[in-house]
């Protein structure tokens, strides 16, 4: 099966170059020409959105699979009519970290909660791990605390210097009077965003999915 790469930033080249672990599919980067193809694909979308319009396209008429690894967009709002995964996240521990939250967040709801997340200073989208988890715990969006400073990245939160420009940190507090529960999250680099890209590609593979909206959750659990 071939999945089209659709980007150009740190996490499309770190897929592109993990090409040789997708052993049952082939990776080949998005020319906007593979929009006219009849053949059956996987897009595989890490981009801005600039390209979205013709990857459905694409989709629509070949009823191939779109994988959204991008956040904030709008196809996270899409009635489709062909099969699209939403991924807020790929990191397998992430994800079934995730999935645990969503399933039980409901029983810390009456519980103070903070929520922390750090990523690079150039991520401009919006923290779609981050707001997961909220509304897993039915916490405001809104009072997500954010730190893109890499002083305070470095200094406070302890990412090395070296992944100051690529890594997801997330910090979960419930507290109850003098009790607290922490959750700390720390993925450093892309390599484990790959893995799980392949992992998730893999379950796609077998499994048969319906011309709907899916949360790559619901395939996680």
């Amino acid at each position: 099966m071939k999945v089209f790469v659709v980007g150009s930033g740190k996490l499309a080249s770190a897929i592109l170059s993990a090409k040789s672990t997708f052993q049952n599919c082939e990776l080949i980067p998005w020319e906007s020409a593979f929009a006219q193809a009849s053949e059956k694909a996987f897009i595989l979308h890490c981009g801005s959105g600039r390209q979205i319009a013709e990857c459905i396209m694409f989709c629509q008429r070949t009823g191939s699979a779109f994988i959204e690894l991008s956040t904030g967009l709008d196809t996270e709002h899409l009635t489709p009519d062909f099969p699209l995964v939403i991924c807020p996240n790929t990191s397998m521990l992430m994800l079934k970290t995730m999935s645990m939250l969503e399933q039980f967040g409901k029983h810390f709801q009456d519980y103070k909660i903070s929520v922390t997340e750090s990523h690079q200073s150039a991520k401009q989208t919006e923290p779609g791990t981050a707001f997961n988890i909220a509304s897993s715990l039915g916490f405001p969006v809104e009072k997500i605390i954010s730190v893109r400073d890499q002083e305070t990245q470095s200094a406070e939160i302890g990412i090395p210097d070296g992944f100051l420009d690529k890594h997801a940190y997330h910090k979960i507090v419930i507290r109850d009077g003098n009790d607290a529960l922490t959750i700390e999250t720390k993925v450093l680099g892309h390599t484990s965003y790959a893995a799980g890209v392949r992992q998730i590609v893999d379950l796609i593979l077998n499994k048969k999915l319906e011309n709907r909206r899916y949360n790559v959750l619901e395939l996680v659990q």
